[in-house]
């Protein structure tokens, strides 16, 4: 459990920064990039969980790109997940939304995650491609690195001003979070 949420924020932040204008080009980099993406995911699960972020920030959408399976007999595993091109349409990406906590199980449980670059020749990071066990067999995520970018930075402003707590009919407690947009009641 996350107690004290603002340096975690803060390296969200910074994440934020060094991920734009990253380019692509050796191993290192690659890693460095993985890295930065995965702990995104996992920072933001883990404010999310712990209650430290608003209800408008926990509820809000991350815009995407579905990429529909071409195939249901075949699904990629550990041996072809790499050759996402032979699994999934490439040609009809539809666009979409997900919430946020839908996108962060995505990092945190990816089966499939390759980064985009713009092209062979310009190594700039763009993006990336994410898909998890469960959902493999129906779709591959696109998501931009501006997207990410404005989610890193989004939930590393955001700020919980007011609280308040009840406990629902199992017994546990329901939290609700406003910030200094919200309306007060």
């Amino acid at each position: 459990m996350i107690w004290d949420s603002w340096p975690w924020k803060q390296a969200l932040l910074a994440d934020a920064n060094k991920l734009q204008g990253l380019i692509l080009g050796d191993g290192a980099s690659e890693v460095a990039y993985e890295r930065s993406v995965f702990l995104a995911g996992f920072t933001i699960r883990k404010l999310l969980e712990a209650k430290k972020l608003t209800d408008k920030v926990a509820q809000s959408d991350v815009r995407c790109r579905k990429l529909a399976l071409l195939d249901p007999s075949r699904i990629p595993d550990l041996m072809n997940w790499h050759r996402a091109n032979e699994f999934y349409d490439y040609e009809k990406r539809k666009a979409g939304t997900v919430k946020l906590s839908f996108f962060t199980n995505q990092l945190i449980h990816s089966f499939i995650f390759i980064a985009a670059v713009k092209d062979d020749t310009d190594l700039l990071a763009e993006g990336f491609f994410v898909t998890t066990d469960y959902d493999r067999g129906k779709f591959l995520y696109q998501y931009d690195l501006n997207e990410l970018v404005r989610v890193m930075r989004l939930v590393g402003n955001d700020e919980v001003l007011r609280s308040e707590s009840e406990r629902g009919e199992n017994g546990d407690w329901i939290v609700h979070n406003f910030g200094a947009v919200d309306k007060e009641e």
